[in-house]
């Protein structure tokens, strides 16, 4: 990430996905296969504050589909987040006052660990939400959400459990995707009534346990993790790898790799060594990238297969369907007309 006060939408913290990692290996997944979805080691992958790419993200949870074929596979994962992730956000949710202020500093730190969301505190008459708005320069997945979702869920009972309250703060769950054929599965996994082809992603939250007094408060260790946060957000550099990612978003179609190294005052060659280092070449960023944008454009909007196409930096429709032929093993249009279905 670039040095700044705000969050980059392109980049998520690594060992965030520690626990969809041990759901693997719980289901006898190979290390090794794992490893070979980011190209870095599993210890790599949970050393403190490691940000990578959002693309790894969306690579990682289309290989846990393809190795598990199961489309609750998030909800599993998610299940086992409060037990396996310790960093310094969950921390400072567990030393909170309250759900409010837990919630508050939720909002503020959230998108530095997970650049898919930035999350949101919304009030009603009677009512209090906690959105998740999908603003990464890639989409998230159905079962990325779920995840994401049910670990929330958990840190917000723990957090009452320890208080020694009995009461549930969940009063419900939304969610943007359609109801899949076993939708019972996500109430029973959310433990909390579901609503589908929700505008966004919602944990309904009860209003009075909301702003209910938890723990007395620790306002000294508040402050020394929040410092420790602030601190970690705007010293944290970039790699080369985000860097590049950065390029890719953010000049898609006209991105070339003599352009990034102009403007990173980098020599190609040394460059081209750094990152080959990091386990990836620049044309294979572009057609991790490409692959994943022709997905969200491909699903998500009703925008013209040429249009599309000029929009990842093809040269014609051709080329964009010779691509999907090889990702999808199948034409862009089918593609499409599948998943619309």
């Amino acid at each position: 990430m670039t040095k700044s006060d705000q969050p980059t939408p392109n980049a998520f913290y690594a060992p965030s996905l520690q626990a969809a990692m041990e759901e693997l290996l719980a289901r006898g997944i190979a290390r090794e296969h794992i490893e070979a979805v980011f190209r870095r080691t599993l210890f790599e992958l949970r050393t403190p504050f490691m940000r990578i790419p959002l693309f790894m993200s969306r690579r990682f949870w289309a290989f846990v589909q393809d190795c598990t074929d199961d489309p609750l596979v998030g909800l599993a994962a998610g299940r086992r987040f409060v037990s396996t992730s310790t960093n310094g956000l969950t921390y400072l949710f567990d030393v909170a006052a309250s759900l409010e202020s837990a919630c508050a500093y939720f909002v503020r730190f959230f998108p530095f660990f997970n650049g898919h969301f930035q999350a949101r505190i919304v009030h009603g008459e009677g009512t209090v939400e906690l959105h998740l708005l999908d603003i990464g320069s890639l989409r998230a997945t159905a079962p990325m959400t779920d995840y994401i979702l049910v670990s929330i869920c958990s840190m917000l009972r723990r957090k009452l459990l320890a208080s020694g309250l009995g009461e549930d703060p969940i009063l419900g769950v939304g969610l943007i995707q359609p109801a899949p054929a076993c939708a019972l599965a996500h109430e029973h996994a959310f433990r909390a009534p579901v609503q589908w082809r929700q505008a966004n992603n919602i944990i309904r939250l009860e209003p009075r346990l909301f702003v209910q007094p938890l723990t007395p408060g620790n306002h000294q260790l508040e402050d020394t993790l929040v410092e420790l946060l602030e601190q970690t957000r705007r010293n944290s550099e970039a790699t080369l790898l985000e860097l590049v990612a950065d390029h890719l978003i953010s000049d898609l179609p006209g991105a070339h790799w003599q352009s990034f190294c102009t403007t990173q005052h980098l020599l190609e060659r040394t460059a081209a060594r750094r990152l080959k280092a990091l386990g990836w070449s620049f044309s294979e960023l572009l057609d991790e990238y490409r692959r994943y944008r022709a997905e969200d454009l491909l699903r998500q909007t009703d925008v013209e297969l040429v249009q599309i196409s000029d929009q990842l930096g093809y040269s014609d429709v051709q080329s964009f369907n010779r691509a999907c032929l090889r990702w999808f093993d199948c034409a862009p249009g089918l593609y499409r007309s599948r998943h619309s279905a």
